[in-house]
């Protein structure tokens, strides 16, 4: 299990790092609901993704309200990855948070996690529920502890998630120690990079849970209608990574996990496929044969 450092006496400190791409509109509400944390946080880092809405206007209006506020405008887009990799790159913080550009955070979110990785030292991460999001994730997340032993979790939760679900939002508080170790997100695999973060978190620190919907996610900015061929490519390959890791370190049945990925993965497949025949998008089933 991965060593996390601690400090010892003075409170941790809390860096939040934010991606922007092209929401001007929704920034606002973010960073009025950060600005209104019971614990405020010791830095913010904005950076806007080489947006065509330049949201230079909205980020004016939240200068000062904040210990530290750093904006950066990239001069060409790189895409979610490269921009999460970037701004978390200028924490220098204990605690780190990404967060998105459209949710809305309740007051105490930034209390809530700080409260639990102090409580926990072994936590590599902290998460908690999602307003807005699908029933049959909250269903997922019933019973599951305030920690949980990463590899428990990972073996519960990633290892047997059926068709590639992931319980954890894209946004946690981790610990800066154990981020060194595990950057960059991996930028193969585009919006879903985040997964495949928590997943190797997991794999070498526990794992703390908030059992309260303390984000209300926007849903026309982060759910996906319809089939994007890219993202379900991507979540398979890092499952399979995933289930490799599995047999290779715990020396478990190759047989029975990379049949039981196997199968859920043929069934996510085929409910795409399924709802691009039912919607007559049969030119989109052409983004199947080039998985990869």
């Amino acid at each position: 299990m991965h060593s996390i450092s601690l400090r010892h006496g003075a409170p941790a400190r809390i860096s939040v790092c934010i991606t922007h791409y092209n929401r001007p509109h929704l920034l606002g509400s973010t960073l009025e609901s950060l600005a209104r944390q019971t614990q405020i946080p010791d830095e913010v880092f904005l950076w806007d993704d080489a947006s065509p809405q330049d949201p230079s206007e909205v980020v004016r209006a939240f200068e000062g309200r904040f210990p530290r506020f750093v904006y950066r405008r990239n001069e060409r887009n790189l895409g979610m990855p490269g921009n999460l990799n970037a701004v978390i790159a200028q924490a220098t913080g204990d605690y780190v948070v990404n967060l998105h550009d459209a949710d809305v955070y309740h007051p105490t979110l930034l209390q809530r996690w700080t409260e639990a990785l102090d409580a926990f030292p072994s936590a590599g991460f902290v998460f908690c529920r999602v307003a807005g999001r699908n029933e049959s994730q909250d269903r997922r997340l019933r019973g599951c502890l305030p920690l949980t032993p990463g590899q428990r979790f990972n073996q519960r939760y990633f290892l047997n998630a059926w068709r590639g679900s992931s319980p954890v939002w894209g946004t946690v508080m981790a610990r800066r120690s154990i981020y060194r170790d595990a950057l960059p997100f991996a930028e193969e695999y585009g919006c879903v990079a985040d997964v495949d973060m928590w997943m190797r978190l997991s794999w070498v620190a526990d794992v703390a849970f908030v059992d309260e919907a303390l984000i209300t996610a926007h849903p026309s900015s982060h759910f996906v209608s319809g089939v994007n061929w890219s993202l379900v490519h991507a979540l398979r390959r890092i499952h399979r990574q995933n289930v490799q890791r599995w047999i290779e370190e715990r020396r478990l049945p190759s047989w029975h996990l990379l049949g039981s990925h196997g199968l859920n993965f043929f069934a996510l497949y085929c409910v795409c496929i399924a709802s691009l025949l039912r919607h007559g998008r049969f030119s989109s089933l052409r983004g199947l044969w080039r998985c990869r």
